[in-house]
């Protein structure tokens, strides 16, 4: 069922989005260099960097509390 703004209800778990972004990653990974035009391949380059970048701001909210965990002291 959607909103009346045509959005879905539910909303997405952040490191399920980042594991979406991190196959576009890797897809345009595989595109990168492959192309003959050089523009076209520094593009597609720069849309790669911007992925990442998104898909490092989707993981930073999940991530920072374990990296706030310390292990038990014995």
């Amino acid at each position: 069922m959607q909103s009346r703004e045509g959005r879905p209800n539910t909303m997405l778990h952040p490191l399920f989005v980042a594991g979406v972004l991190e196959g576009f990653e890797g897809t345009l990974d595989e595109v990168v260099g492959r192309v003959e035009n050089p523009e076209l391949n520094t593009q597609l380059d720069a849309l790669r960097s911007q992925v990442a970048a998104l898909r490092i701001c989707a993981e930073e909210p999940v991530r920072q509390p374990e990296a706030g965990q310390t292990s038990p002291e014995r």
